[in-house]
């Protein structure tokens, strides 16, 4: 599979902090990257440097050219941004708000709406939204932007678990249609479900790149996010039997 953006040696600092060193890694069409760890241990940063939005030591190739290359329009036709709930004091609705994100692309809009359960809010302000469904509006104008690399920030936060369920899908509908996915999850089943490869990132400079398949261990787990994490069958979960 190609590869669309490439890590060699980066390094991210955020308040003076050394958050992650030395990582190398590679992001291809078609594969999804889970990111995670514990809180403030540089998860979202990673992304912002991803996205070309904060400085990095090392490199960032997208398509083989320097990130700091292209301009943030080319950028932003390249990769496409999931992140925090953005301020609703601009009054926009629904149809406005995915009217913006499709753009000059044109995108189906009715067709992304009906797949995101969002059709009966449409004419709804932004603001008038409960959490979960401003974050199944979020999602909606991610799908309409068509960027092949996607970057998102805890996608199924605020989301019900029918609703969480439909994001993963979703998600793995798209990596099947070749779209590079880079996200930061909190739910370790959720992982297992999607991820092809993880990163691992532990807020003191360690961050460990490699195959979900050997990084989604109880072992591993367990000394990253310091709590007890056991193997049930098939899936990993937290151990709540025991204490901290």
């Amino acid at each position: 599979m190609a590869a669309l953006l490439t890590l060699s040696n980066a390094s991210v600092k955020r308040g003076g902090n050394i958050l992650i060193a030395g990582l190398s890694c590679v992001f291809r069409a078609g594969e999804a990257v889970v990111i995670l760890g514990p809180n403030g241990a540089g998860k979202s940063t990673l992304l912002l440097a991803l996205a070309g939005l904060i400085p990095v030591d090392g490199d960032i190739e997208l398509h083989g050219a320097a990130l700091g290359d292209y301009s943030r329009s080319a950028l932003s036709r390249h990769i496409a941004w999931q992140g925090e709930l953005p301020p609703t004091e601009f009054g926009l609705s629904v149809q406005q708000r995915l009217d913006l994100a499709a753009g000059e692309a044109g995108g189906d809009i009715a067709a992304v709406a009906q797949d995101m359960d969002i059709e009966a809010l449409l004419h709804r302000p932004l603001g008038t939204l409960s959490s979960g469904e401003r974050q199944r509006t979020e999602l909606a104008a991610l799908m309409l932007r068509d960027a092949p690399l996607w970057l998102l920030d805890e996608p199924t936060a605020h989301l019900d678990l029918k609703h969480q369920i439909h994001c993963i899908q979703m998600l793995k509908a798209q990596r099947a249609q070749g779209r590079a996915i880079i996200t930061v999850l909190h739910d370790l089943q959720q992982a297992m479900a999607i991820a092809d490869h993880l990163i691992l990132v532990d807020g003191k400079g360690r961050a460990e790149y490699g195959a979900a398949q050997t990084l989604l261990n109880s072992a591993t787990l367990s000394q990253l996010f310091h709590a007890p994490v056991m193997q049930q069958g098939a899936v990993l979960i937290p151990d709540y039997g025991e204490g901290l």
